[in-house]
């Protein structure tokens, strides 16, 4: 065999499993979608009037075909997902402060054979035969105690999910009239919002895991190719455009989430930085009475997790991937080889593509994903939404990831290839721009909270018309 050719070879098996934000995370996981994280943000709040909040968002469930009815995607009632807060002990990937979201489920009574009928245009709607709400419940690990449970608004109304986006005859108005009244406020000023949204992880999978047949002008990019939206489809293809996702998020004041209570206004604050990330975890026995409905039992254990974007993806190889998913970022020194000499910077960039790339250990990649939680610079002055840098600190904008949390709008496969390259080695200037071409979301974010746009409609799908923002919003 040719050496490019055993080069591809081994490159099409790293990338199996590498850049997809965890949406096909780990072979355990492929049969517990509901579990499944895909991604994870953290960043201090870009709402207009609102930079003194923290807000958290997890997604599940990935690939959500909008129309894929009659029973609609869902949150599982038997999966406790968690987000996690450390801002203790120089930041060891133990978490300080949790706050988890459990699921639970009413069936109302009717006569058909679906879970959503006729004209749904408000969040009471009785047409909503499937009634998701949810509790909260907020837990202080210093003082090991909860601090508070949750499952009204502060107005009294119930914790609910907002419902699937069926399309225009079933629920016209979506924004309006479901998904912006299924952000609750609650009693200590927290927002919090459950419900289908547009998956925000934009990147040319397809074009990828075709073993690395990029359509150009990727993998190197240049003048507005980098800098501009990208190209449009077919010469870039967002492989996630027009798909929706499960996502959870919290919008918190930031002096709830410091060691201190306070709000850092420097670098050189103690508590100025805080790790995040989420976790799904599931009580270790079940048991399946056929034909009654299953039953849990027992405490509650990890199986799913997300930090930064692309760790288990890119940097831990397939045998390895449920193991890691199941372990605590307090841990993870036991990846550091994996990390620290990865094989997609020397097998892939360097032995594939002939990019030269630092000699390992990478301490640049240690710092970042050892502990693997993302980190958050607190005294950082948030980017207003129109100003942002798809590149983050790469492309000057410090709120950004990976230092300055992660936001939606972050391009985090072109960030994490040229991280790869070697771009935050001190003194290494070999690293060449490197992107997969998609340089941004199918159709715009929100500048609000919960900031992910609203879902697909199931009536107006097609992903060939919602590619790399060029496409139809479908989402009405």
């Amino acid at each position: 065999m040719r050496p490019i050719a055993r080069g591809m070879l081994a490159a099409s098996l790293a990338l199996s499993a590498a850049f997809a934000a965890s949406h096909r995370n780990g072979p355990l996981l492929l049969e517990d979608q509901t579990a499944n994280l895909n991604d994870f943000y953290a960043f201090r709040s870009y709402e207009q009037g609102k930079s003194d909040r923290l807000v958290m968002s997890m997604s599940a469930q990935g690939f959500q075909v909008p129309d894929n009815g009659p029973s609609y995607y869902k949150f599982s009632t038997s999966v406790l997902y968690r987000f996690n807060i450390n801002n203790s002990r120089g930041l060891d990937g133990a978490p300080d402060m949790q706050i988890d979201f459990q699921f639970r489920d009413t069936y109302r009574d009717n006569p058909t054979f679906v879970s959503y009928f006729g004209k749904i245009n408000s969040i009471d709607s009785p047409g909503i035969f499937l009634y998701e709400t949810y509790i909260v419940i907020i837990r202080d690990l210093k003082q090991n105690k909860i601090l508070a449970v949750y499952d009204k608004d502060v107005n009294g109304h119930a914790l609910s999910v907002a419902p699937p986006n069926l399309g225009p005859n079933s629920t016209p108005s979506y924004e309006k009239n479901l998904g912006a009244p299924s952000v609750f406020t609650l009693a200590n000023g927290m927002r919090v919002f459950a419900g289908p949204r547009d998956d925000a992880f934009y990147f040319d999978s397809g074009a990828t895991f075709d073993t690395l047949n990029f359509r150009p002008p990727a993998p190197v990019l240049s003048g507005s190719a980098d800098t501009g939206q990208g190209a449009a489809a077919p010469a870039a293809v967002d492989g996630f455009a027009g798909y929706n996702i499960s996502l959870i998020a919290v919008e918190m004041p930031i002096t709830m989430v410091t060691a201190n209570g306070g709000t850092p206004t420097s670098a050189t604050d103690p508590n100025g930085t805080i790790g995040a990330w989420a976790s799904t975890l599931r009580q270790i026995v079940t048991v399946r009475p056929s034909p009654a409905d299953p039953v849990s039992f027992g405490d509650w254990m990890q199986v799913d997790r997300v930090g930064n974007p692309l760790t288990v993806e890119a940097l831990i190889p397939t045998p390895l991937k449920d193991r890691w998913n199941r372990s605590l970022p307090v841990d993870d020194q036991q990846w550091a080889p994996y990390i620290g000499d990865p094989f997609f910077a020397t097998g892939v960039l360097k032995g594939v593509f002939n990019v030269p790339v630092p000699p390992a250990p990478r301490k640049d990649l240690l710092g970042v994903f050892v502990p693997d939680i993302t980190r958050v610079n607190l005294f950082t002055t948030p980017t207003a939404f129109a100003s942002q840098n798809r590149l983050g600190p790469l492309g000057g904008d410090n709120a950004g990831w990976p230092f300055g949390g992660r936001r939606p709008v972050d391009d985090v496969v072109d960030i994490g290839f040229r991280a790869l390259a070697g771009v935050l080695v001190p003194g290494f200037t070999n690293a060449p721009p490197l992107g997969d071409g998609v340089n941004s979301n199918d159709i715009p974010l929100l500048d609000h909270f919960p900031f992910h746009a609203p879902p697909h409609a199931g009536f107006l799908h097609s992903q060939i018309n919602g590619t790399n923002g060029r496409g139809t919003n479908t989402n009405q």
